[in-house]
């Protein structure tokens, strides 16, 4: 017996009824005992991240940046203005941010799923091996596993080495290193487990007898996974492609080490607009408008795609 619950049973008897109401209140409502067990951490969330978020929007509607005191504020819309109407610049550089995402993610589904595939089938016995494997590049720092993607496509490279030196196929080094197809390569090889692992859960969940009945019924093997593993497989696909292209979307080291600085994206933007060029107003601008543009996009994408009505056919199919 817990020390909560000896201290309840010597409660009097009125005490007692209370706590039997409190206990039945909470009973009948599941939610809310899920939302107090989170509410700790929401709390958290809502004051570190939107008080700051709060601040930064403040600072893109006014005049100067940082204001010294509150009386000395005027309301403006310059650093939109300058940011997004009389250069296309910035605009460019989300653009670009936001192809080199979707290159990631479409790139990270078709390494990821037939991983997941080959490991959500595959022996029990070797399961956790091959999971393993996958976790093992979060023991490594990012920063040496970039620095690992430089030595491999740098001009004295080892892709380079053994096209130049070792088969002799080209004559001078081919520039692998600070383009957009680098930080592709990149971010692909750090945002992989993310969507790896959502694939994987809902390939292990499906009921293999589902895939048996289908080729009892005359289905080949494409058509099986085509009618039966794929679609349900779909709510793992979804999660995935939702934390790469947001990650990928709002990645900061990477592009700087392997884009150079022809190929940065939109946060190596923001952190100059702050921490280099000391324009706080602008760079609040800028971080305001991704924050809306990635809202749009996962907005957008929940409404073509359907989240809730595929994880609760997931839901219906278990």
């Amino acid at each position: 017996m817990s020390i909560i619950q000896s201290v309840i049973n010597r409660l009097p008897g009125e005490q007692m009824g209370y706590v039997d109401g409190v206990n039945r209140y909470l009973r009948d409502r599941p939610n809310l005992i899920a939302l107090l067990q989170l509410s700790l951490g929401l709390f958290l969330v809502f004051v570190v991240l939107g008080v700051s978020l709060l601040i930064v929007v403040f600072y893109s509607f006014v005049r100067p940046v940082p204001p010294e005191s509150l009386t000395d504020v005027s309301v403006t819309l310059e650093h939109y203005q300058l940011g997004f109407v009389e250069t296309t610049f910035y605009l460019r550089v989300m653009w670009d941010s936001f192809v080199i995402a979707v290159q990631t993610t479409i790139l990270c589904i078709l390494l990821a799923y037939p991983a997941a595939y080959f490991i959500a089938f595959s022996d029990l016995e070797y399961k956790n091996i091959w999971l393993l494997l996958i976790i093992i590049p979060f023991w490594i720092n990012l920063v040496i596993r970039t620095y690992a993607w430089m030595l491999i496509l740098g001009n004295r490279g080892l892709i380079n080495w053994l096209l130049i030196d070792l088969a002799g196929f080209v004559q001078d080094p081919i520039p692998l290193l600070f383009s957009q197809g680098a930080i592709v390569v990149g971010l692909t090889h750090v945002f992989l487990p993310f969507i790896l692992i959502p694939i994987f859960t809902s390939l292990d969940r499906i009921d293999r007898s589902h895939v048996e009945a289908a080729k009892n019924l005359g289905a080949n093997k494409l058509q099986a996974f085509y009618e039966v593993t794929l679609p349900q497989s779909l709510p793992g696909v979804a999660a995935g492609v939702m934390i790469v292209f947001v990650l990928s979307f709002g990645s900061f080291l990477t592009p700087i080490l392997l884009g150079g600085a022809e190929n940065i994206m939109i946060a190596n933007l923001v952190e100059e607009m702050f921490g280099q060029i000391n324009n706080w107003g602008l760079g609040s601008a800028l971080a305001v408008v991704f924050v809306i543009v990635v809202l749009a996009i996962v907005y957008a994408f929940n409404r073509l795609i359907g989240l809730k009505e595929l994880y609760s056919q997931e839901g219906e199919a278990q």
